[in-house]
């Protein structure tokens, strides 16, 4: 047995109903830009400091690849999708972890 709401009130839920939804996502917007912005000045703060330059291009590499992870599963809203795409993307984001391992083991040996 439903109880029938009026028209306005049921439009006024509905609006409502947006504009929370649209708060969360300018709450999860704000927090992937705070958290790109911080990793992009640790990573410029990085290459400004020259102490082991190699575990700092290392770090600044694994700083990359953390705004590459935020980026897919935040902004292109992975977090939303099937879980195939999700095998899909991980299988890619483990595949440039790879490459960088690699990459930083033939810098070590030069």
């Amino acid at each position: 047995m439903d109880i029938p709401v009026p028209f306005i009130l049921s439009n006024k839920l509905i609006i409502m109903d947006r504009i929370i939804k649209l708060l969360a996502d300018y709450k999860l917007y704000l927090f992937t830009f705070i958290a790109l912005s911080l990793l992009t000045l640790v990573s410029v703060g990085l290459t400004q400091i020259e102490v082991a330059s190699k575990i700092a291009i290392g770090i600044i590499l694994f700083i990359a690849a953390i705004q590459a992870l935020i980026l897919l599963v935040f902004n292109m809203h992975l977090k939303y999708q099937d879980k195939i795409l999700a095998i899909f993307a991980g299988v890619i984001f483990s595949l440039i972890i790879f490459l960088i391992i690699i990459t930083m083991l033939d810098f070590g040996n030069r």
